[in-house]
């Protein structure tokens, strides 16, 4: 029977942090360290003054920014932008972005997952990559009320103009918000024919507490702690004490998802409202 013991939890604020050039850099997942086929996460600390250059090579890199007190910025093709909390890119094959810390230390979430076979990416060109922050990303909210998501990487998600947010499904990786109270059904991600062995899949918190579950068995987590969970492992996610941020990942996005508790909204999703009482959109995942 699947326990919390099937995990791979990691709190980042106590785990090993590497010396790099830019700063520092503390490994989270990969698949020597907790099985993850398809994923490698580092948590990095760009010290001030100091510089990341990220090449992508043959693989997607999704870089988001934790925290910073002071604006940093982003070179990414040919253009500046503010590396400010939510701010990111998404890079495919062959691209490469700068991110460089200025007045104060500069935290980074970095993912690395390979390049997709055709069957998964299923039509997509693949790139070419792009900026994003939370002005640009579009706001989901669960039909609960009690979950708002931004995707920064998800291949299903509709830009204001009709446009797809992502070219590829490579990866689907995105900020969550538990309000007080918030959880998520009791629910279970399995593989797919393109993707067998399924999505590797990690929660990643920011700010506040929560409680994982799998099967009756609970696990309290804190900011900075990576929850990694096997593929075909149940689990739930809720809030603990008061609001809750992380951020999820499944690589590659080519998963099936059964939801096993008995929540007649389970996982139906609606674009936030841009105007008041304007009717709501239901986010197509198909």
């Amino acid at each position: 029977m699947p326990s919390i013991s099937d995990l791979t939890i990691v709190n980042s604020n106590t785990a090993e942090a590497r010396r790099v050039e830019s700063g520092t850099e503390v490994t989270l997942c990969s698949p020597g360290f907790c099985g993850s086929k398809n994923l490698t996460v580092y948590k990095r600390t760009i010290f001030a003054g100091r510089r990341l250059d990220v090449l992508a090579a043959n693989e997607y890199h999704l870089v988001y920014v934790i925290a910073t007190p002071t604006k940093g910025i982003i070179r990414f093709n040919n253009q500046l932008h503010d590396a400010e909390e939510g701010a990111g890119v998404l890079l495919g094959p062959s691209e490469s972005a700068r991110f460089e810390a200025s007045g104060s230390n500069l935290e980074l979430l970095h993912m690395i997952v390979p390049k997709p076979p055709a069957a998964v990416e299923a039509g997509l060109p693949g790139g070419p990559g792009y900026f994003f922050n939370r002005q640009t990303l579009r706001a989901l909210s669960d039909a609960s009320g009690g979950r708002v998501r931004r995707f920064c990487a998800e291949s299903s998600v509709r830009l204001r103009d009709g446009t797809r947010l992502t070219p590829t499904n490579a990866i689907q990786a995105g900020e969550m918000h538990y309000k007080e109270g918030g959880s998520s059904p009791y629910h279970v991600h399995r593989g797919t024919d393109a993707n067998p062995e399924g999505a590797a899949h990690c929660y990643m918190t920011f700010k506040g507490r929560g409680v994982v579950e799998v099967e009756n068995d609970f696990k309290e987590i804190e900011p900075g702690t990576l929850v990694y969970f096997p593929p075909g492992t149940p689990h739930r996610l809720r809030s603990h004490g008061g609001p809750l941020d992380y951020f999820e990942i499944q690589a590659w996005r080519s998963f099936k998802t059964t939801i096993l508790s008995e929540e007649p909204l389970g996982l139906k999703w609606y674009y936030e409202r841009e105007i008041p009482n304007q009717e709501l959109v239901e986010w197509n995942q198909s």
